[in-house]
């Protein structure tokens, strides 16, 4: 393994600094210049973003319950009274559905916006698309549309922008993921480094990477099987991921 290796309580400052150091781009013992930082934490945010997409991170993912009241539901900050408000989308990942009774919420299944209206009406499927910047139409089968009494759940990732003093409570193998994603990124935008030493960053971030998403690994992905709880955005900040399921 290539330099230090980041512990829990990790601030987003230190791993950019360890990240830097990896890739040649700042020595750890002095100051990132300005400029230089600034990238950085660009890259750390773009490096989340990433790995959340990639379902590696649950902390992007929060949830909205409606009832839906028409086929398409708009889904975003500036959604109409009829619609549902959300701020920060980044895109929908699942859907689950209860009706009145229900205790446990039963997933949705997710079909292609081009197949959505050959499916009958009685199937439990959800479709969306992106329709402008955080928006998104998610269309839903007449069975789902008041006055029947089906509740939704879309879980969602968020778009987020870390501060520089933020600490990210994870555990080690993921803020090592972070850590050498964003190392092979810096590498890549500032090439102090020779071809050598870019291919191993890199085959190291996708290595853990595998690691982490394999069936027997000893550092299992965590996921989110379950709905409900916390925000799981707080679970990153707050560290409680000891109430996250393992795979």
């Amino acid at each position: 393994m290539v330099g230090r290796l980041i512990q829990l309580m990790s601030t987003v400052r230190d791993i950019i600094v360890e990240s830097a150091s990896r890739a040649n781009v700042c020595s750890r013992k002095r100051a990132l210049p300005e400029d230089i930082f600034v990238g950085m934490l660009n890259l750390f945010n773009g490096v989340m973003q990433d790995l959340s997409n990639q379902d590696y991170l649950v902390a992007y993912q929060e949830e909205v319950d409606f009832h839906p009241t028409k086929d398409k539901i708009k889904i975003g900050p500036d959604a109409e009274a009829d619609d549902v408000q959300v701020d920060k989308l980044q895109t929908p990942k699942k859907a689950f559905y209860k009706t009145a009774g229900m205790l446990d919420w039963i997933p949705m299944e997710f079909i292609s916006y081009n197949q959505f209206y050959s499916c009958t009406y009685s199937d439990y499927i959800v479709s969306w698309k992106p329709i402008g910047q955080s928006e998104w139409e998610v269309l839903f089968k007449p069975r789902f549309i008041k006055p029947t009494n089906y509740e939704v759940k879309l879980i969602y990732n968020m778009v987020m922008e870390f501060k520089d003093d933020d600490v990210l409570n994870l555990p080690v193998p993921y803020v090592e993921l972070i850590t050498r994603k964003l190392a092979y990124a810096a590498a890549v935008k500032w090439p102090r480094a020779d071809e050598a030493k870019k291919n191993s960053l890199r085959e190291e971030a996708d290595s853990l990477a595998r690691d982490l998403k394999a069936a027997n690994a000893s550092n299992k992905i965590i996921t989110r099987e379950g709905v409900g709880g916390e925000s799981y955005m707080g679970a990153l900040m707050s560290g409680s991921f000891v109430s996250a399921r393992w795979c």
